[in-house]
């Protein structure tokens, strides 16, 4: 059952390789609505354009006739299911996708969210964003709603903060926002698919700070390097939720959480973390699979498992390429190190296929950790398995 399911799950982010090739094409499309094609000229509705020379008095029709130089302005006035063209310029963030659209970048659209919680904040379900470079989100006060995201599944309406579901974010260019690149935070059935998540403070993460949990996300094909703050790829239960049954595949994480002191106040990021520090905390069905990590503050793939009653079962971490990583150190564990399992309650990880080099330790167990360790190939790897009885 868990082989077809796999299988199920990844031919799913295969197929999204097309579905992403067809959004990305949705702002040339709309160029094409003088094409010869006879009385089939038009098969949704006309795009809506912004640019930073827009006008009222223009025709509409392209960067050139653009209605609107504001984002939040197109949105509102495009149909549902329609698509706001973002034309090449510099815009302010603080952008609410509060309808069902697609917002699409030119090459050369900036989003500069300075001074604010978020570049694009997606409270519309079934919304996409796609082509659009975000950067500089902050400050980050989360106690005060200040995520400092790039691009999240949540954006404030007027009665507070709303959460969106089935959203895709893709082929995005995400940098210098002090919270997460992307964050797919309290949303299910969401896509986060080849986007560049580099220099932020985590890279793209799923958690569930508004209560509502976070399930069957899809995290594909994605690059985050040198995420300062923390990991490349966070999954967190932070309310009891719970962060379940995602997939996080092909994808590139290295180099992250180094800008932390070394041992022994060593605060680090990993290429991929399930984590949390709830009680009760629900983090289960998740899947690491076909990535690749290397030079991280913390292990490739890490979980912490910090309070009583956690819950981290179903966990897979199979066929990764790991190469050296821990390089800022984790608790109990002053070595380089492949994968690290930590957990104050009982628990039981499936680690199977996957490609270990240049570490000290290629698994490490802090812990009542136990795993189903298979066809896992270790290359100069000093211990295959370390130990530490607790966490």
């Amino acid at each position: 059952m868990r082989n077809k399911r796999t299988q199920l799950r990844l031919s799913v982010v295969a197929a999204a390789l097309g579905t992403a090739a067809l959004v990305a094409v949705a702002p040339a499309a709309a160029k094409g609505h003088h094409g010869h094609h006879g009385k089939h000229h038009h098969h949704g509705p006309r795009p809506v354009y912004v640019s930073l020379n827009g006008s009222a008095s223009n025709a509409g029709h392209s960067c050139k006739q653009a209605k609107y130089s504001s984002i939040q302005d197109a949105i509102e006035a495009a149909p549902v299911k329609g698509t706001v063209v973002v034309c090449k310029g510099t815009y302010s963030g603080g952008v609410n996708v509060d309808r069902r659209v697609i917002l699409a970048g030119k090459p050369g659209a900036t989003i500069d969210a300075t001074g604010d919680s978020y570049g694009i904040g997606v409270s519309a379900s079934y919304a996409t964003v796609v082509g659009l470079t975000v950067k500089n989100a902050g400050p980050l006060d989360p106690a005060h709603g200040l995520l400092a995201d790039g691009i999240v599944t949540i954006a404030f309406g007027p009665n507070g903060p709303v959460a969106a579901d089935h959203v895709k974010i893709i082929k995005n260019v995400v940098t210098g926002n002090l919270g997460s690149g992307v964050d797919l935070n309290s949303t299910s059935h969401s896509l986060a698919f080849g986007n560049r998540a580099n220099a932020n403070g985590v890279g793209i993460n799923i958690a569930d700070d508004l209560g509502k949990p976070a399930s069957n996300n899809k995290v594909a094909f994605n690059v985050a390097n040198k995420n300062f703050g923390g990991c490349g790829i966070a999954l967190a239960d932070h309310t009891g939720a719970g962060v379940t049954d995602n997939l996080v595949a092909f994808n590139v994480a290295n180099n992250n959480g180094l800008s932390t002191p070394t041992a022994p106040d060593a605060s680090a990021g990993s290429g991929v973390i399930l984590a949390s520090p709830v009680p009760n905390a629900v983090v289960t069905g998740n899947e690491i699979r076909l990535n690749k990590f290397s030079g991280n503050g913390h292990a490739g793939v890490v979980v912490h498992a910090h309070a009583p009653g956690a819950d981290f079962s179903g966990t897979v971490i199979a066929k990764n390429l790991i190469g050296t990583n821990n390089v800022r150190t984790d608790e109990n564990d002053l070595q380089t190190t492949g994968i690290y399992l930590g957990s104050l309650a009982s628990q039981s990880f499936t680690v199977t296929g996957n490609q270990i080099h240049d570490d000290y330790y290629g698994i490490f167990l802090s812990g009542p950790v136990t795993i189903t360790n298979k066809h896992n190939k270790f290359h100069h790897v000093t211990q295959t398995v370390g130990t530490f009885p607790t966490f």
